[in-house]
């Protein structure tokens, strides 16, 4: 029979025991906590840490809006299942909000501003909000970052230090389903500034990032160029598009999707 101190030995072999006693500080007031959930890597190591190795009451909030793909609410979903955390989905409407649909260069601000006010309208008082922000994410300007500041929501992961690759190694310490999951961003990142979002458009993104994954593509993006596509794929990825039979498929479904022009990036995609 495993110790109540298994949990917490895997995580200082994986990241050693500074990091380790940082992030159980970080958290040690919190007796609810809420997570900004979205089934990466990142937010599922930090709830699953808090509910399984700190033994804190958890609710992971999963956002469901028009810049979520349908495929990364089914993977998320089945990630909280299968490491049996408490997931509910709150739908809301992120076309909506103030500046979102303009898409001008505040657009993450403002955007990641309005999902969190709907995440703590939700779970209400008695509940700290955290994220899984890293130490790589903090050292970076993105206004996304500003907004949960401004919103004060708790990111431990950042707060102790952990890089990207603490999380990578510790998920794997605990056999995490997506611990190699490449990092994934918003469908409205596909969408240059000053282009306004509609859902018609991120649907058809959606549909096209979906083709290719079908095909058994791991790295994707597809990115809106006035009218057109710029198909972005990891260097793994690149042999099966380039293939011919494959390549002409591709261009098909793109022309059905509604592209006018389709270009291959002939550099390789990395998500990390």
């Amino acid at each position: 029979m495993k110790s109540p101190s298994d949990g917490i030995d895997r995580v200082r072999a994986a990241v050693g025991p500074e990091k380790t006693g940082r992030l159980h500080a970080m958290t040690a007031f919190c007796e609810a906590v809420a997570v900004a959930y979205s089934g990466g890597v990142d937010s599922t190591l930090l709830a699953f840490l808090l509910a399984r190795v700190f033994k804190k009451r958890v609710q992971a909030v999963l956002v469901k809006s028009p810049f979520l793909a349908a495929r990364e609410e089914a993977a998320a979903l089945s990630v909280a299942t299968a490491l049996a955390l408490p997931v509910q989905v709150l739908p809301v409407n992120l076309l909506a909000a103030d500046g979102v649909r303009e898409n001008g260069p505040d657009r993450c601000y403002r955007c990641k501003g309005a999902l969190m006010d709907a995440v703590i309208q939700n779970v209400g008082s008695g509940w700290t909000l955290v994220d899984g922000s890293h130490a790589g994410d903090a050292e970076k300007d993105r206004p996304g970052r500003k907004a949960l500041v401004e919103k004060g929501v708790m990111s431990p992961l950042a707060l102790a230090g952990w890089t990207k690759e603490d999380i990578r190694r510790t998920a794997r310490a605990f056999g995490l389903p997506n611990r190699d999951k490449p990092s994934q961003s918003c469908l409205a990142t596909r969408i240059p500034h000053g282009t306004p979002l509609d859902a018609d458009l991120l649907q058809r993104i959606e549909a096209a990032e979906d083709f290719l994954q079908e095909t058994g593509c791991r790295h994707v993006r597809v990115r809106w160029v006035s009218g057109g596509a710029r198909i972005q794929v990891g260097s793994t990825d690149m042999p099966m598009v380039k293939a011919p039979a494959a390549h002409a498929r591709l261009l098909a479904r793109m022309k059905q999707l509604g592209f006018s022009e389709i270009f291959l990036d002939p550099v390789p995609y990395s998500a990390d």
